[in-house]
């Protein structure tokens, strides 16, 4: 089986096979572009010493992959799982550049995560993790660079510590930013969060169903049979709302 980012990459080349007929006399300039859209501008990585409850260290591989911000700063998510890996925050950040630009959202694609299972850390150790992370990646993030959001396993409130560490990081270099808090998405309502914005992506699932069920004439959802790829919000709302 392919990894995600390679299966990104084949994804990529196919639809540049189907568009390249439009380009030519410029086919040079097209080629060029599908080939630095097949990897990311930067990826950062580096593994995270934390003092844990008991005193001891332990160290969990991070990642940040800013994929292309020809649109716009960088913009994705930070998910904390087992499961994450270089290739998949290569292919989500890919995946990212490509919805934005064809929702018209002036920003790039980008990705981040932690291999941990945040089941397995106490509330402080998380957060301990959380603010580590924003250390990492230094002046590699900001509203005007990069804006990280919720993913896998990280909310509201890890998006609270994340923000306050960037500001702390601030004001340690005497750095003044017009609104610091555009760095991170995904914060509380207090924060400056936007409702709804927990809910937003399962949601507009439901939503995209709903109209698809007016679409074909059908005359209530039960006709209908989906697939959900994936275990994040959106599967949680799907089994929420059935």
């Amino acid at each position: 089986m392919k990894n995600p980012h390679a299966n990104a990459v084949a994804q990529l080349e196919k639809v540049a096979q189907l568009l390249r007929k439009e380009y030519q006399g410029q086919e040079k300039s097209f080629d060029a572009i599908i080939n630095r859209l097949k990897e990311p501008d930067v990826v950062h990585q580096d593994k995270l010493a934390i003092t844990m409850d008991d005193g001891s260290t332990q160290k969990f591989q991070a990642y940040r992959s800013q994929h292309n911000n020809a649109r716009g700063p960088y913009k994705g998510g930070i998910r904390f799982h087992p499961n994450v890996s270089l290739d998949e925050v290569k292919a989500l950040s890919t995946w990212m550049t490509w919805k934005c630009a064809v929702t018209g959202i002036p920003y790039g694609g980008g990705k981040g995560g932690v291999v941990v299972d945040p089941k397995k850390l106490s509330k402080k150790e998380l957060e301990k993790l959380s603010r580590a992370y924003v250390d990492f990646l230094g002046d590699h993030i900001g509203a005007w660079v990069d804006v990280p959001a919720p993913d896998v396993n990280t909310t509201g409130e890890i998006m609270s510590w994340m923000v306050d560490q960037y500001q702390k990081n601030l004001s340690k270099k005497g750095l003044i930013q017009e609104n610091p808090l555009a760095a991170f998405t995904g914060k509380p309502i207090a924060l400056g969060g936007s409702e709804g914005r927990n809910e937003a992506t399962g949601l507009g699932g439901v939503m995209v169903l709903e109209k698809l069920v007016e679409k074909m004439g059908f005359q209530n959802k039960n006709q209908v049979t989906i697939a959900v790829q994936g275990f994040g919000n959106v599967w949680l709302l799907v089994c929420q709302t059935r």
